[in-house]
């Protein structure tokens, strides 16, 4: 700042400071013209000077560059918001602030530009910010206890994104983190009972020993709804109450929405026939309502049960966490007429060599009446020995010359990786499997070959591979084989499971016995794939079904095209800023979904608005998903249309294959260090690579390391990640660690660049896994592909995690289901039963 301005500024102070502000203004005035060359102590001067005329353009500017030079943002925000709101400007001005903002020091003033954001309607832009901002103060609060009022109100503000959104057990969870905690934590209890009013959680406020102490702390509507509550959970209504509810007005209109619904209970429960008059216009003002749920079902069965399970079936992921709605659909869905006991036969039993209690090498021995079959044979992936241990097999008496067959679900390497190896234990043994899964089973199988000579752990060879492949047998779906055992047969179906193209569910029948083996399975639609497709009359006695998502909470149950926004949000996000979005992705099945997703939303588009590049085993599974769109099979029907029968489906539009571009070979004339400083530096590209977790010396690590360090930059991974993975030690450092520096592809790195979680999910969520389990009904669950000893751990909170987020184990049995449910252990043999 030169000295005629510096005088200027002394000036204004002067004059500011005696109360001469017409006089100062002049002064100011004559700063305006050139706000870039005034320091950070003029400009915040300036800011604070012209909040007070409410002149919001100049503050707006000089409060802007005063944080970019390194102003006081706690001061310079407050001002900067208002200006921009008063401005009507558009979110793009206010992105910057929002990178700024990545720091545990300005939690508060992050809340404040999210609260702006959800104000104007950007419920995306402010949800990514609300999640962001509660994992920081969650850690925060679980280290310093007296920082309870921040966490409470972060958890607030994401309790009101995921109402919005209509994520409402998510909604559910986070509130209960609230209503459960301790006392001395406790405040705003007037905001945490609003929301235990309309997210149906009211009952776990008012049953909590201390409620009558913490009662004294509300008021108005909400204290006459507690209290109804409370009578409500003693069995008796006073009149008195009952006619403050009736003769109600409330001013909130989602409170009135409820007293409305509480006035119908209460005529249904005193048993007055008009009870139900006007239901229908109800239920369409309170539709995602529990108790309005509850008296609408009520309504069908009375005047038309034959709506009443397909009512069912579509409401109850919006109350599945819900104890009245998991028994009502129970009870819906039970099997007509008496069931009798459950038989048990000790030579009919399932035995799991992998894949139980933790995702990998699954492989699952089914024994009825000594006749056997394999279903999949998985591959560990970070674990000593790759394959399954198959020692309980040898230790039943039984070898693999005593398997009839080998079912693979799909070829995930999960399931497929030791394959190869069950094949050199008995070379002429049936295997099965639809033709896409043979096909990825090729790249996945060789990959893993060449990988293993990499590290100097070869597990098999391009031979093995080639011969095992060879001997699969292609089978379609919904068309039942046979397999012959000894003078009799299994007979075996295949249905789509969803999850990645060729997956199946296996259904097996023997004699009267009645299996269903999920695989891994999603029940909505991809852009790739349908979801989980079986027969509405499938009668299962034992029911083995993954649950990968059924015991932690992630917000895999956001509703999919939910999750398809707020990565497209993410993606736009890192375009204006000029960077590269790194997208780690499971070779198959998850990188097919991104780039029809990124086509989709620029459909209208000549090309898409950035380069999408695709890299490492990604490249040749599109061509062979390209192949089977070609051939209009075995893949979502909007994969395949006119508009896409001459042109390719996931290339083209912008997408491209990285390495047609550059050359890994010693000498070539391009290498991927050309590439990058051409190609992707500059910015705007999208980058698509394998693996997801980010492996050691993959093409997805190979482009971290060099993007990880730039703020303009951002990694969004979009599905599930092992602990151990470097992925998730990245999300971890980068959510809690800040500047710290991390190793990746052998490099020490500083993470800069936004580190995002989607779950852009190929399985079903805890929500469809209960659903699917009550749907069947069958005798006996196994849950495996899971984690079932983990739990949600709770902080400052008077009771257990599985209370505040209940896992799939916890809802069957809230549910009172007739199923014996079984978490599978590895290593273990388990009795079967069915419906005598």
């Amino acid at each position: 700042m030169d000295t005629i301005m510096k005088s200027y500024l002394e000036e204004a102070i002067y004059l500011e400071n005696r109360g001469f502000y017409q006089e100062a203004r002049r002064f100011y005035d004559k700063l305006l013209h050139d706000l870039e060359k005034l320091d950070v102590s003029a400009l915040s001067r300036i800011s604070s000077f012209y909040d007070t005329k409410e002149n919001a353009g100049i503050v707006y500017q000089a409060s802007k560059l005063a944080m970019k030079h390194g102003g006081d943002a706690k001061i310079l925000i407050p001002v900067h918001l208002e200006s921009w709101k008063e401005l009507g400007f558009e979110t793009s001005e206010i992105t910057w602030l929002m990178d700024e903002l990545r720091t545990d020091q300005l939690i508060q003033e992050s809340l404040m530009v999210a609260r702006h954001i959800f104000s104007q309607g950007l419920t995306e832009k402010a949800y990514i910010m609300a999640l962001e901002i509660n994992e920081r103060v969650d850690r925060i609060f679980r280290q310093k206890p007296s920082e309870s009022e921040l966490y409470i109100e972060s958890v607030l503000f994401l309790v009101e994104n995921e109402y919005s959104l209509k994520n409402f057990t998510q909604a559910r969870f986070q509130l209960r983190k609230l209503i459960y905690l301790n006392e001395e934590q406790f405040s705003n209890l007037n905001q945490i009972t609003y929301w235990s009013i309309l997210l149906d959680e009211v009952t776990s406020l008012t049953t909590r020993q201390d409620w009558s102490e913490l009662s004294e702390h509300v008021s108005g509507d909400n204290a006459l709804i507690t209290d109804f509550y409370v009578e409500l959970g003693q069995g008796k209504l006073s009149m008195p109450l009952i006619d403050r509810i009736r003769n109600a007005r409330f001013a909130d209109v989602e409170l009135e929405k409820k007293r409305d619904t509480y006035v119908r209970f209460i005529k249904k429960i005193s048993k007055q026939m008009d009870w139900h008059e006007g239901i229908e216009a109800a239920w369409d003002k309170s539709s995602k309502d529990l108790l309005m749920t509850l008296l609408y079902a009520d309504y069908l069965k009375e005047k038309r049960p034959g709506e009443l399970v397909d009512f069912w079936d579509r409401e109850f992921l919006n109350h599945s966490d819900r104890i009245e709605a998991l028994r009502a659909y129970t009870v819906l869905k039970k099997p007509e007429g008496t069931v009798k006991e459950s038989q048990t036969y000790e030579d009919c039993s399932i035995t799991f060599f992998g894949g139980g209690e933790k995702i990998g090498g699954t492989s699952i021995l089914v024994s009825v009446e000594g006749h056997h079959l394999l279903l999949d044979a998985g591959m560990h992936m970070n674990e000593e020995t790759y394959h399954p241990d198959y020692d309980p097999l040898y230790e039943k008496g039984l070898s693999f010359d005593d398997i009839d067959a080998l079912l693979i679900t799909h070829a995930h390497m999960d399931h497929t990786g030791a394959v190869p190896y069950v094949y050199s234990q008995r070379n002429n043994l049936p295997i099965f499997a639809t033709e896409p899964t043979v096909q990825l089973m090729k790249l996945l199988l060789n990959d893993a070959v060449r990988i293993g000579k990499d590290n100097g752990t070869n597990m098999y060879s391009e031979v093995d591979v080639h011969n095992v492949l060879q001997a699969i047998q292609s089978i379609e779906f919904n068309q039942t084989f046979y397999i012959p055992t000894n003078g009799r047969e299994w007979e075996i179906t295949y249905y789509h499971a969803g999850h990645i193209l060729g997956a199946a569910a296996i259904h097996i029948q023997f004699g009267d016995h009645s299996i269903l083996f999920t695989g891994d399975y999603s029940i909505d639609d991809q852009r790739t794939v349908q979801g989980l497709q079986l027969p509405s009359d499938l009668k299962v006695d034992v029911l083995i079904t993954e649950s990968t998502y059924g015991y932690l909470p992630t917000n895999a149950s956001i509703d999919r095209q939910k999750q398809e926004e707020l990565f497209i949000e993410s993606v736009n996000q890192t375009m204006l800023n000029s960077g590269t979005i790194l997208i780690p992705a499971f070779a198959v099945g998850r990188a097919q979904e991104v780039v029809m997703i990124l086509k989709e939303k620029y459909k209208q588009d000549a090309y898409l608005p950035f380069d999408l590049f695709l890299d490492g085993r990604v490249t040749d599974v599109c061509r062979v998903y390209e192949r089977f769109a070609d051939m209009n099979k075995f893949v979502h029907p909007d994969m395949y249309s006119k508009s896409t029968k001459y042109e390719s489906v996931i290339f083209g539009k912008g997408v491209q294959s990285a390495q047609d571009i550059y050359s890994n070979r010693r000498d070539s004339l391009f290498t991927f260090e050309d590439f990058m400083e051409d190609y992707i530096q500059p910015g705007k590209n999208c980058v698509v690579a394998s693996s997801g977790m980010l492996t050691e010396n993959s093409a997805s690590a190979r482009y971290a390391e060099q993007l990880i360090s730039d703020r303009k930059n951002s990694i969004s991974f979009t599905g599930y990640m092992d602990e151990e993975s470097p992925g998730q030690h990245i999300l971890h450092k980068a959510k809690t660690d800040g500047l710290e520096k991390i190793k990746i592809h052998g490099v020490e790195k500083e993470i800069l660049a936004k580190v995002d979680s989607f779950r852009l999910s190929a399985h079903a969520s805890r929500e469809q896994i209960t659903q699917l389990i009550l749907k069947l009904q069958p005798t006996q669950v196994f849950l495996m592909h899971g984690e079932h000893q983990k739990q949600y751990r709770p902080v400052q909170a008077i009771c257990e995690g599985s209370v505040i987020y209940p896992t799939v184990l916890d809802l069957l049995e809230w549910s009172n289901a007739s199923i014996d449910v079984i978490p599978a252990f590895n290593g273990t043999e388990y009795i079967l039963s069915k419906r005598g």
